[in-house]
């Protein structure tokens, strides 16, 4: 009786935190991955009054904005490159366990997907607009970060593990990142020469690791420590514009950071590919 309530206790304050992390020994990775392959360097850090977890980075010409999800004010914020709140997006009611979201990278017609990790659920609206229309998640129940690379949208920690890539209703693919042990978090796609870069984070392991996709196989490029001291380690979001990464996370005090960080990677040999399954 005493170990029930000790574990509805744990739940309580798990589900209070609604940063989709809820077991500590699972979100914990014993090893060191760092490696001399990637570097990492702090640009600028804002505290924040609210919170960020899942990122996107909308670019409209001269305009640069960090997207950001809320699921305690149930808004996507976006902040200008100086990590000031400018206008917001509500979410979906039933979105309320919303971490991750994507923009289409199309000004014209701008399109956002918004996950949520405790359903199947994948949430749609254009135009930064109020209204969401739902269908089912490819990657399935507990989704976390989500990026579009220009063709596929990007997911970690769906149905299955590792990483998800798909498309809305055509099909998905399920990708192993086995040096990832840690629960994944926020995840982002940027250019790497001719093919594309990929970033994941994890919630409390402390590190960020890279990847490089050739549009068939995923090869690990290395992992390289948080730029800033954290507790939890949320969304990441590249901008072309300024070729940085954008970064939430959450410090030992409690309080939610945006944060930008430089980025350096000497390629490795490809002698660790990850697998992979094809559907589509």
């Amino acid at each position: 009786m005493r170990y029930l309530f000790l574990v509805l206790v744990f739940a309580v304050f798990a589900i209070a935190d609604n940063d989709g992390c809820f077991s500590t020994g699972a979100c914990i990775n014993p090893q060191n991955p760092s490696s001399d392959a990637v570097s990492l360097t702090i640009v600028n850090d804002w505290p924040l009054a609210e919170k960020a977890l899942g990122l996107d980075v909308f670019i409209e010409g001269a305009f640069v904005y960090i997207l950001g999800a809320d699921n305690n004010l149930d808004i996507i914020q976006a902040y200008d490159v100086a990590g000031v709140p400018q206008t917001s997006m509500a979410l979906d009611p039933a979105n309320g366990s919303c971490f991750g979201l994507a923009w289409n990278n199309d000004t014209d017609t701008d399109a956002y997907y918004a996950n949520d990790w405790s359903s199947s659920s994948l949430y749609y609206t254009e135009n930064f607009g109020s209204t969401w229309t739902t269908e089912t998640n490819p990657a399935g129940n507990s989704a976390r970060g989500m990026d579009f690379d220009g063709t596929d949208y990007w997911c970690t920690n769906g149905t299955g593990g590792g990483l998800w890539r798909f498309q809305p209703g055509v099909g998905q693919e399920n990708i192993a990142i086995p040096e990832v042990t840690g629960n994944p978090s926020g995840v982002t796609v940027f250019p790497y020469g001719s093919n594309l870069g990929v970033a994941v984070a994890t919630y409390t392991d402390g590190f960020i690791y890279f990847y490089e996709w050739d549009g068939s196989t995923m090869n690990y490029l290395g992992a390289a420590a948080c730029p800033a001291s954290c507790s939890s380690s949320f969304g990441l979001g590249h901008s072309s514009v300024s070729n940085t990464i954008y970064w939430a996370y959450k410090d030992t005090s409690s309080v939610y950071h945006l944060a930008e960080f430089s980025f350096s990677i000497t390629a490795l040999e490809r002698s660790s590919w990850g697998s992979i399954n094809t559907s589509f």
